[in-house]
C-alpha cells in the first residue's frame, strides 16, 4: 500500500514551528509520499530544520524569480523511506527533476525524466511564439518537482493564482499549463503512469465552489482542466470527484480573512489526478486503469484544518489576530497492490546533496592561501606581530585596508577605538597597499593613508546605513501602542509627547484598517522595568504604574466611544468592523462590513453581507 498526501502549507517554516519540528509535521500526515506547496523558501534560506528529517528524503524547488517579492511559491516532496541506499521501496524515487521544461541547470546536468527535450523558440496555440526566456521564467518560480517512482511519475504542482485583468500573469498561467500538458502527453505516450498532485488554483466545476456564479464553468482555465479529465475526453481521473461524484461542500481552501472555514465556505482547488494502465495483464484498458484497479480511496483530511493544532486560534467576529495554520486542507490517495522496485539509491538531486544543506566542497587552492577574514572586538583583543601583517580590519560603518611595518599598536588602537565590529578585506586593494608600504613609506604616511581610508569608508558606509534606516522607517507600519510610548531622549530634554492619543487620530490609523488585525489592544503594558527606573533615578519615568493605569482607562473609554460610533449591520444589528480598500481608485477609503464569518446566504448565522462606506469629512469641516 502506498499513501500520497498533497498539502498547501502556506509557509513551511510556520508549519514546522506550529508542530514543533519537521519530523512531527510529516509524521502527523502519516503518508509515504508528502507533497507540499507554497513552502515560501528561497535557496539562501534553506536549512536542515525545514528540509531534513530522519526517515525522509526531500526533493525541492525554490523560487528564483527576481520580482522583488521575497520568498514565495516553492514546492517540496518528502518521501518516507527505511533506507536511502540499496532500497526497493516505491516511495524512494529512482530519479527526480526540478521544474518541467528541462531547461533548469539541474536538468542539464542529468537526463530528464522520459528523455524530454524542448527546442526553443516554439509556437504555442493561443500564445504565439514562446522564447527560451519565457520558459525559464515559468520554471524559475519554483512551482514543480517531478519524481519518478518507477511504476509512476509524480508531479508536485503549485499553480499560479492570477487576476483576470493582469494580462501578463494570465499569459504566464496559460503557458504554465500548456507546457505541463505537453510534458504529461510525452510521458503517457511512452507508456508511463502519471500522477499530478497539488494546489492547481483551479476549481473545475460549480460543485467545487461555494458561491459559484452563473457562467462559472466557462472560464478559460476551468475549461482547460475539465478537458484533461476522462469524462470530457482527457486522460486523467479526478481521483476525489471520481470517488465522490455527488458530494457537495467538499472544499480544500478557505479565506481566513472572512472566517470562511467556520461554515465550510470555500473551494476545491487541491487535486489528485491519475492516468495510466493498471498492473494487471489484460487487453481492456477501459476496465483496468490505474484508478479503477489500484486507487483504494481518496479523501480530504478535514480534521487537519489549519494544521490540526490543539491551541489554534478561532474566528472571533473579525476582531481576532491572524489565524494560525494554513488556509488549505490536505488531500490523500491510497494505492494498493503496488509492486516493489529493483534496488536503487537516492537520486543525486535530493535535498541532502544541496550545497546549502551539505556544504560546499573546498578547492585545494583554499588550503594554500592565507585567510582574508578576521574578527576582533576591540583594540585590546588584537594580537598583532611586529612584522608586516597581511590582514585588515573593518566594520559595519567602515571598511579599511591597513599596513603595519614594525609599528606600535597606537595607530590601530586609535583607529578601532570604541568599535565592536567585524572586517573583511579586498585582496586587490590589499596587495596594492602592501606594495606601497614596502617601498619605504614612513609611519606618518601610513597613518595618513589609514586615516584617509577610514574617513572615506566611514562616510560611504554610514550613508548606506542611514539609507537603510530611512527605507526601514518608510516601510514599517507603526502600531497603535507606539503612540503611548515616549521617544528616547537625553536627560535634560524638556520635550515630551502626550501619553494619550486624541480619539480623532485613531480614525487615520492603519492598524484599524488592516483586515488581518481588526482589534484594538485591551490594555497598554509598562515597557520600563522597575529595576531600570531605580537605576535611572535622575530621569523621570513616564511609564509609571499610575500612568499605565490612566492609559488603560483611556483605552477603555476610546473603545466604548468607537463601539458607539460603529454602524450596526442590517442582518444582526451588531457592530460592524472597519476595513479599507487596498487598490484601485478608492485606495485607502474606509468602509464597514458585517463582523460575522462568511457563509452561505441561506444560513442566518453567517455574514449578512452588510456594506457601508465610512463618512468622509471635508477639509472645511475638519478646520
Amino acid at each position: 500500500m502506498v499513501k500520497i498526501v498533497t498539502y498547501n502549507v502556506n509557509g513551511l517554516r510556520p508549519r514546522v514551528a506550529q508542530h514543533g519540528s519537521l519530523r512531527r509535521l510529516l509524521d502527523a500526515l502519516d503518508a509515504d509520499i508528502i507533497c507540499f506547496q507554497e513552502t515560501k523558501l528561497s535557496r539562501q534560506d534553506l536549512s536542515g530544520d525545514v528540509i531534513m528529517a530522519e526517515g525522509y528524503e526531500a526533493f525541492i524547488s525554490c523560487n528564483r524569480s527576481s520580482k522583488g517579492r521575497g520568498a514565495y511559491s516553492g514546492v517540496a516532496t518528502f518521501c518516507r523511506v527505511t533506507s536511502a541506499f540499496s532500497s526497493q521501496e516505491v516511495a524512494l524515487p529512482v530519479a527526480a527533476e526540478e521544474g518541467f521544461t528541462g531547461l533548469q541547470e539541474t536538468a542539464k546536468n542529468s537526463e530528464t525524466i522520459g528523455d524530454f527535450v524542448l527546442l526553443t523558440p516554439l509556437e504555442e496555440e493561443g500564445l504565439g511564439e514562446v522564447t527560451r526566456e519565457e520558459l525559464l521564467k515559468v520554471d524559475n518560480e519554483g512551482r514543480c518537482v517531478i519524481t519518478d517512482h518507477g511504476h509512476f511519475v509524480l508531479f508536485n504542482i503549485y499553480g499560479p493564482a492570477v487576476e483576470e485583468d493582469d494580462r501578463e500573469r494570465v499569459r504566464f498561467k496559460l503557458l504554465f499549463y500548456k507546457r505541463l500538458q505537453r510534458r504529461w502527453e510525452h510521458l503517457l505516450a511512452l507508456g508511463k503512469r502519471v500522477f499530478v498532485v497539488g494546489d492547481l488554483n483551479i476549481a473545475p466545476a460549480s460543485i467545487d465552489r461555494c458561491d459559484a456564479p452563473p457562467g462559472f464553468e466557462k472560464q478559460m482555465f476551468r475549461e482547460w482542466l475539465r478537458s484533461m479529465l476522462r469524462e470530457h475526453g482527457g486522460p486523467f481521473f479526478d481521483a476525489f470527484r471520481s470517488k465522490h461524484p455527488e458530494r457537495v461542500g467538499a472544499y480544500t481552501c478557505f479565506n481566513q480573512k472572512v472566517g470562511a472555514e467556520v461554515y465550510s465556505y470555500g473551494s476545491r482547488i487541491d487535486h489528485i489526478l491519475v492516468s495510466g494502465a493498471c498492473f494487471h495483464h489484460c487487453s481492456s484498458v477501459e476496465d483496468h486503469s490505474i484508478f479503477s484497479c489500484h486507487v483504494e480511496e481518496c479523501e480530504i483530511v478535514d480534521h487537519f484544518r489549519r494544521g490540526n493544532s490543539e491551541n489554534m486560534s478561532m474566528w472571533k467576529g473579525g476582531r481576532s489576530s491572524k489565524l494560525e495554520g494554513s488556509d488549505h486542507i490536505p488531500v490523500y490517495i491510497v494505492l494498493n497492490e503496488i509492486p516493489q522496485l529493483p534496488v536503487h539509491n537516492t537520486p543525486s538531486t535530493a535535498a541532502r546533496y544541496l550545497p546549502e544543506i551539505r556544504g560546499r566542497q573546498q578547492s585545494i587552492v583554499s588550503f594554500l592561501r592565507k585567510g582574508i577574514v578576521c574578527e576582533h572586538k576591540d583594540a585590546t583583543d588584537l594580537n598583532i606581530p611586529m612584522h608586516r601583517l597581511d590582514e585588515s580590519y573593518c566594520g559595519d560603518v567602515l571598511e579599511s585596508k591597513v599596513i603595519y611595518k614594525e609599528e606600535p599598536l597606537t595607530v590601530i588602537a586609535k583607529y578601532s577605538e570604541g568599535s565592536d565590529l567585524h572586517s573583511v578585506i579586498k585582496r586587490k586593494n590589499l596587495d596594492q597597499l602592501l606594495n606601497e608600504g614596502s617601498s619605504g613609506s614612513s609611519h606618518n604616511s601610513t597613518a595618513t593613508l589609514l586615516a584617509k581610508q577610514s574617513r572615506k569608508a566611514s562616510f560611504s558606509c554610514s550613508k548606506d546605513v542611514s539609507n537603510k534606516k530611512s527605507k526601514h522607517n518608510l516601510s514599517s507600519q507603526p502600531t497603535i501602542k507606539s503612540f503611548f510610548q515616549q521617544p528616547k531622549s537625553k536627560p535634560g530634554d524638556g520635550n515630551s509627547n502626550s501619553l494619550v492619543t486624541p480619539p480623532d487620530t485613531l480614525h487615520g490609523m492603519d492598524e484599524l484598517h488592516d483586515p488581518k488585525n481588526d482589534c484594538l489592544p485591551e490594555s497598554i503594558q509598562c515597557t520600563t522595568s522597575v529595576t531600570e527606573d531605580q537605576g535611572n533615578s535622575n530621569v523621570p519615568c513616564s511609564f509609571s504604574t499610575d500612568k499605565c493605569n490612566d492609559a488603560t482607562l483611556e483605552w477603555q473609554r476610546i473603545q466604548r466611544r468607537m463601539k458607539m460610533t460603529l454602524p450596526l449591520c442590517k442582518g444582526h444589528r451588531e457592530p460592524c468592523i472597519p476595513r479599507s480598500v487596498k487598490k484601485g481608485s478608492n485606495t485607502g477609503r474606509l468602509f464597514y462590513v458585517c463582523a460575522r464569518a462568511q457563509g452561505p446566504s441561506s444560513n442566518p448565522e453567517a455574514n449578512c453581507g452588510h456594506f457601508q462606506w465610512a463618512t468622509v469629512k471635508s477639509k472645511e469641516k475638519r478646520r
